[in-house]
């Protein structure tokens, strides 16, 4: 009897214009991993209308264990997935407003990470977590000048590790408004390799 290997993949995803090359990145990975047979969720921030800035109510309830009931059906979907995949562009250096507010309200205490006697403990180290990251700097540049690095540490170990997610992989496709559609097509075959890896 063959044995299921598939996962839950939750993709978070962010970007006003579906038909962007976003848009293309987002169809080309989650049909990759359904093709695989992995079971795949999107919650794309923009068409949910997620509200995203953090309220002094809210915050002060999490500590409680009190969450709004939008929080609590982000978390749900956390709770579901295997690995959490963040698809969207980087815009004046940083990601976008609206995923920056999802990790502020959903990566919430309690639910993500708790305290013990000060010290952070993490609580989702089961899971995993991947970046797929658009640009208009050329990667290279984005490398040379640090600013790659800077912003995966942010990612990486400013949430990532201390709510416990694996890092699974993070892809910077960049040079995006001066693409060519054959290098367009380059980038897309690429992340379809990057996803049959699951």
């Amino acid at each position: 009897m063959e044995e299921d290997y598939s996962m839950n993949h939750l993709i978070v995803f962010t970007h006003p214009d579906k038909n962007s090359f976003n848009g293309a990145l987002l169809e080309r990975y989650g049909s990759e991993l359904q093709k695989k047979g992995h079971n795949v969720k999107i919650r794309d921030l923009y068409r949910l209308n997620f509200y995203p800035a953090l309220s002094r109510e809210e915050y002060l309830e999490s500590f409680n264990g009190k969450y709004k009931e939008d929080v609590k059906i982000e978390h749900s979907f956390i709770d579901w997935s295997d690995i959490i995949t963040f698809i969207n562009p980087i815009w004046w250096a940083g990601i976008p407003a609206l995923t920056k507010g999802y990790m502020d309200r959903i990566f919430s205490y309690g639910f993500a990470y708790t305290l013990d006697k000060g010290t952070p403990v993490p609580l989702l180290g089961e899971k995993k977590a991947i970046t797929i990251f658009t640009g208009g700097q050329p990667e290279n540049l984005y490398r040379e000048n640090g600013m790659l690095k800077s912003m995966r540490q942010i990612i990486e170990e400013g949430l990532f590790e201390f709510c416990g997610l694996q890092n699974a992989g993070s892809l910077y496709f960049g040079n995006i408004i001066m693409a060519s559609n054959e290098e367009r097509k380059e980038m897309l075959d690429g992340l379809g390799v990057f996803a049959n890896q699951f």
